[in-house]
Order: structure tokens, then C-alpha cells, then sequence
């Protein structure tokens, strides 16, 4: 058993999450939970690993082990039924910097890049930055869910989009999505010839028994996917920055390494890559009793909201450690809902306007942290929703 309810104390050690805070206008708050990193530490085994890598004194240019894609490749097949050939993956950086690489190898500056909003901020922005075109394609939210609308997305296809970059599970809804809607968007994809991008990231974090589907494991798109996904949310260990990508496609897989290597971009450093190997050879046990725990947090939050903040509409909570909060009932525009908690009651969330113009007066929530720091920052958001919504 792996104990997720003890502190472990961030402060001072160059934490973004914990020793940051400007984004607020302040120096610091007492309890942020906007950045999606976890408050846990990692699986043992890695730090183990890391440890042993570390009494070699030499840190010098190296190679990934013979044996680090595979640890991917096994994990991915007993843990979410998909099976992709070792040659069909490679090892790279951060999946943004990846992400940004790939629209320069497969697409064309002016080339229409469509995402599904409100969505991850980093994906509009690495769209425009390189001088393509974003499309929206805003989800329906009904029924305290979100869903595509295929509609829409079928006439933006028709339109001339070039590539979609997709979020599997959502961020920052917490949407898993089903099987039968991703066969549907790829079926779409082959039908206009449309690259399809699609960042897995959360997918390892799924709660109440909700099951993530790999886009990998959808034929209709297979010639025209590339999956992006890491060690980062899954096992805490976004600062070694790396990545897995797997690309069906020689020819996009060529391409998408030939623009890394013009920025002289390879594989993950010597850390990352010892993580990999780690995490993925023995985080089984531990990743099962993290989505147990995440799962109840997530309880927590639904009950306490229901208790003490009824006007505020809570996404349905699949997949990843974010809670989608809808706090327009607060009334607050101005600077921002998430600048004014954080500058009212010392708690940081994850401000919703930055991930769609139409998720003004939202806010993110990361639950991944003991329940002692959780219970502390629903109070402060209590406190916050007393001061500014209007009572019946």
C-alpha cells in the first residue's frame, strides 16, 4: 500500500506550483492547485532507479536502453488492450515542444488546425506561433457532460482543415472519451484525409471504473495518427520532460523526426529516460491505488459541493486529475475568477478563460493531492462562494 494522504512539502525546492505564483498578481498562495502536476511522490521504483543511475559519476550524451520502448509498449498492451510495434514509436522531449514539431513537418503555414474548446491553452497557441490557422470547434456541454458536435465538425472538416490536435481524455473537462465517439471522429478524419494529433497524456488516470480508450486502437485513422503521450501526469514526473510518440505511419514518423532533428531535438535526457523504463516496468500496483485515492477526492469535492456550494455546476469527472468548475453563479468577471480567489482566500485554481473565450468564470481544480491539502482548498473556494454568490 502506497500512503497518498502525507504531505509531502514542495515549498522551496523551484516548485511551479508551490513557489510561483505571479500568474495571481501575489508572491505566493497558501494552496495552489492550478498546474496539473501531483502532490505525490512517484513511484518508488523510479526513485530507485534514478538513484542507482546517479552513482555512476558520468553524465554525459546517451542513448535510451534496448529495453525502454518495449516497457512502453508491454504497458500500453496489458493495461489498455493496444499493441503497436516497437518501430513504430520513438522517444523524444516534452509533448508540446513534440506537438509543435509535428505541425511543422505535416502542415503548411495558413494550413486550418482545429481543437476541440474549451481545451489544454498551449494547443492555440503552438497553432498560431507557427503561423497556421486555428479552427474552433467549441463542445456542447448537456447534461453535465461534454460532447462533440459532429455536425459542426463535419462541415469545419469539409472546410479545408488540414489536422486536428484532440485531447484523449479531455483537459480540462475530465472527459474519457467513448469508444464509440472516437470511432466516429475518426471515421471523419479518414473520410476528409485530416491528421489527427491526438495527445493521451491523462490517459492512464481514470476514475469509477471509466475505461480510456487509445486512439490507436480505432483502424479507420491509422494512417493518419500520431499519438502523443508521456510518464509526466501519470506517474509526477513532468520535470524530466519526455515524451513516447507512436506514429503508425512511417512516412509521418519520418517526418515528424527529421523537423526534431533540424532543431537539433532528440531523444529524452538521461533521467527520462531511466523513468521510463521504471515507471512503466513497475508503477502497476501503484497507478491502480493512485485512481483509487483520486477517486475518492473526486467524491469528496462532488458531496462537499453539493453540501455547501449548490449553484456551482461540476463537469461529470471521468478521466484525468481536473475538476471543471463552473463559478458564473459567483457573478465575478473582473479581473478574473481565478485572480480573485487567489487574491480573497489564498487558494489558486486554474483560471477557465485561458482555455476558451466561451470558459469565462470557469476554473480548473487539481485533486491530486492528500486529502488534508484538499479539504483546505474546497473551504477556501467555500469561503469565496459565500462572499460573492447570492443566497437564496
Amino acid at each position: 500500500m502506497f500512503d497518498f494522504d502525507e504531505p509531502l512539502n514542495r515549498r522551496g525546492t523551484n516548485c511551479l506550483k508551490w513557489d510561483v505564483a505571479d500568474l495571481f498578481g501575489m508572491e505566493r498562495v497558501e494552496y495552489p492547485f492550478w498546474i496539473a502536476d501531483t502532490d505525490f511522490g512517484t513511484v518508488p521504483e523510479v526513485v530507485q532507479a534514478l538513484k542507482r543511475r546517479c552513482e555512476h559519476p558520468a553524465f554525459g550524451y546517451n542513448i535510451p536502453s534496448p529495453n525502454c520502448i518495449p516497457a512502453v509498449q508491454r504497458w500500453y498492451e496489458r493495461r489498455h488492450n493496444w499493441r503497436f510495434e516497437t518501430d513504430e514509436a520513438f522517444l523524444s522531449v516534452g509533448v508540446v515542444t513534440v506537438l509543435r514539431a509535428s505541425l511543422e513537418a505535416l502542415t503548411q503555414p495558413g494550413d486550418k488546425v482545429l481543437i476541440f474548446t474549451p481545451v489544454y491553452n498551449p494547443f492555440p497557441e503552438i497553432i498560431e506561433n507557427t503561423g497556421r490557422v486555428v479552427v474552433d470547434s467549441p463542445l456542447a456541454e448537456t447534461g453535465g457532460t461534454y460532447q462533440i458536435d459532429f455536425e459542426l465538425l463535419e462541415r469545419q472538416l469539409a472546410g479545408g482543415v488540414k489536422a486536428i490536435i484532440f485531447c484523449n481524455p479531455h483537459n480540462p473537462v475530465g472527459k474519457v472519451w467513448k469508444r464509440e465517439e472516437l470511432e466516429r471522429l475518426a471515421q471523419l478524419c479518414g473520410r476528409y484525409r485530416v491528421l489527427l494529433m491526438s495527445d493521451e497524456v491523462h490517459g492512464d488516470i481514470c476514475l469509477r471504473g471509466v475505461k480510456y480508450t487509445p486512439m490507436g486502437t480505432i483502424p479507420a485513422v491509422r494512417d493518419l495518427l500520431v499519438v502523443y503521450t508521456a510518464i509526466s501526469k501519470t506517474f509526477n514526473l513532468a520535470g524530466l520532460s519526455s515524451s513516447c510518440i507512436i506514429a503508425p505511419n512511417p512516412q509521418l514518423r519520418d517526418q515528424i523526426n527529421a523537423q526534431l532533428r533540424k532543431s537539433w531535438i532528440m531523444a529524452p535526457n538521461t533521467m527520462g529516460c531511466v523513468a521510463i523504463e521504471a515507471a512503466y516496468e513497475h508503477g502497476d500496483q501503484w497507478l491502480d491505488e493512485l485512481n483509487a485515492y483520486l477517486t475518492g477526492n473526486s467524491d469528496f469535492v462532488l458531496d462537499y459541493f453539493a453540501q455547501y456550494m449548490p449553484k456551482v455546476k461540476i463537469a461529470k469527472h471521468e478521466g484525468t486529475f481536473l475538476m471543471w468548475l463552473d463559478m458564473r453563479c459567483c457573478g465575478v468577471t473582473e479581473p478574473d475568477v481565478a485572480v480573485a480567489l487567489a487574491q480573497e482566500c489564498n487558494v489558486g485554481l486554474g483560471s477557465g478563460a485561458s482555455y476558451g473565450s466561451q470558459a469565462r468564470g470557469y476554473l480548473r481544480f487539481n485533486i491530486a493531492c492528500p486529502m488534508v491539502t484538499l479539504r483546505k482548498g474546497v473551504e477556501g473556494i467555500r469561503r469565496f462562494y459565500e462572499a460573492h454568490c447570492p443566497q437564496d
